[in-house]
């Protein structure tokens, strides 16, 4: 029985891809894959997208996620972490969390805290007020220091300041006198601990379901939703329509 399980490892360790990086040795997002993408599940529709639940899918359902591999597991499936463009939209998944009991979920939201990528630029100063964005897309989100019926960010956290407030960032500091910057964000703070990835959390704080941000390698469920950027990549290389995965039958 163990050689059968360890040559089961085996097959599925040669299955898998290879990671593809970029010239600066960083990981790359995943590309879409045409058969996962006709053949993705789905658990809600909203609007004309289709959203995966993790914790509503039997093979997923314990699984928790940082937010890059949430993300290629999403891409893979002509998906991207969900982005909560409209208010109404939110407020129909925020519903759900909380009759499902769930912790938290990653969306999309990030923050441009990325060396060489333009997050320098003067229009994005400072970047924890007009820095975040939804990746899929790089929709912008309306300036965290302005009420905005588009957003939700809460009004308390680990030190009970209004988020975002990149607590752990800075509370593991800068690093100003290390020769390789490469592992800092365009500010100065250590990459690993910024808290560039935008949440929602349960109730955490007793603030209900509000976003905060998160460091990135934070884990928790994840929303699929439908992204309209790789379901027209898979239509433009493969000339296959994806966007009625094959489990819809409406």
């Amino acid at each position: 029985m163990r050689a059968l399980v360890f040559l089961l490892a085996v097959i599925m360790a040669d299955a898998q891809e290879k990671p593809r990086v970029g010239s600066d040795g960083r990981p790359l997002l995943n590309k879409p894959k045409l058969e996962l993408c006709k053949q993705r599940k789905f658990h809600e529709k909203y609007g004309n997208h289709h959203y995966f639940l993790s914790w509503r899918e039997p093979w997923n359902k314990f699984e928790d996620w940082d937010w890059f591999n949430g993300r290629n597991f999403c891409r893979e499936r002509c998906m991207d972490l969900v982005s909560f463009e409209d208010p109404e939209e939110y407020r129909h998944f925020a519903k759900i969390m909380f009759k499902d009991n769930i912790t938290s979920i990653y969306t999309s939201g990030r923050k441009c805290n990325f060396q060489n990528k333009g997050c320098d630029s003067p229009t994005l100063q400072p970047i924890n007020i007009n820095g975040w964005f939804w990746a899929d897309g790089n929709k912008r989100i309306p300036p965290t220091n302005i009420p905005s019926r588009k957003t939700f960010w809460s009004r308390t956290g680990e030190k009970g300041e209004a988020q975002p407030d990149n607590w752990e960032g800075k509370k593991e500091g800068k690093l100003p006198d290390v020769k390789d910057k490469s592992g800092l964000t365009v500010e100065g703070y250590q990459e690993f601990f910024d808290e560039a990835c935008l949440a929602v959390l349960n109730n955490k704080y007793k603030d209900g379901i509000q976003w905060h941000d998160v460091s990135c390698y934070y884990r928790s469920k994840i929303i699929c939703e439908d992204s309209d950027l790789q379901m027209e990549r898979i239509l433009k290389e493969k000339k296959v329509d994806v966007r009625v995965p094959e489990g819809d039958e409406a």
